[in-house]
């Protein structure tokens, strides 16, 4: 099967996106292999990602992120996902601490969340949890410098007709800020992915939608930024994943983001 993605974009720097997966084979049949998209099913694994986002008026940021994830099982059919985060950010963004618009590095803010999941069925899963993201950034340009709080649920059914280790998966979060620097804009997000993993041949696999980036902002107004997103990635062993993930946005009437690229390996354990 000849699989072509063709984004038309008008600024010439995103003509990459121009992608052509080419000469896949037909889906069939192999091996299911966690490929660490499915939340409902968590792996024991350390991440290493690359995050670059070109923003509104010419700033460009590069985000570099250790994250860890951990579940701990409570029952055949319960168990506790854990996850920290600490990112660590490039950019040239002006702010408090950079009225000049350097280019500066430094620690972002750091996050820790929990969700509870219960496999109901090989099938069906589902799961609900929270994250708490704390203003640890060592500039004020490197992070939001408020607390937030987020809750999350969603779950995953999945769809072995189509090949196995494929499911669809959505998954709703709310983003708000419950202290931190009260100069700092507020926070107060819907945030959603309607998320479908395809499993491919030789170890592949297509993910649409692997983020949250579908956002329903509620401060001055209700707006909405809705991209093109979706992710690439192969296992190159047992343990060992790499993924690279590209949006841009199809609907912005705030501004998240004009372009995002983030590679990612991950090794589990």
């Amino acid at each position: 099967m000849v699989v072509f993605v063709i984004v038309l974009v008008r600024r010439p720097q995103w003509r990459f996106l121009l992608i052509c997966l080419s000469f896949l084979p037909a889906i069939h049949g192999e091996e299911e292999l966690n490929n660490g998209e499915d939340f409902t099913r968590p792996l024991s694994r350390f991440d290493l990602r690359y995050r670059f986002e070109e923003k509104a008026e010419d700033v460009d940021q590069s985000t570099f992120i250790l994250r860890l994830d951990h579940p701990i099982p409570l029952s055949k059919e319960w168990k506790i996902a854990t996850r920290l985060e600490m990112p660590f950010v490039l950019n040239d963004s002006p702010g408090a601490d950079n009225p000049d618009g350097e280019t500066r590095f430094g620690t972002g803010d750091f996050l820790a969340q929990a969700e509870l999941i219960d496999t109901v069925t090989k099938r069906f899963a589902w799961g609900f949890g929270a994250r708490v993201v704390f203003p640890t950034a060592s500039e004020d340009q490197l992070g939001s410098g408020r607390y937030q709080l987020v809750s999350l649920a969603g779950f995953r059914y999945s769809l072995p007709e189509l090949s196995r280790g494929s499911f669809f998966q959505p998954l709703v979060r709310y983003d708000f800020d419950i202290g931190g620097d009260a100069n700092r804009k507020h926070i107060s997000r819907f945030r959603f992915s309607p998320t479908l993993n395809i499993a491919l041949p030789q170890r592949w696999y297509l993910t649409l939608y692997p983020s949250q980036d579908i956002v329903l902002d509620n401060i001055g107004g209700h707006r909405w930024f809705i991209p093109a997103d979706f992710l690439i990635g192969r296992h190159l062993s047992d343990r060992v994943v790499a993924s690279l993930e590209a949006s841009i946005p199809i609907i912005k009437e705030f501004s998240l983001y004009d372009f995002k690229l983030e590679g990612r390996i991950g090794f589990s354990f």
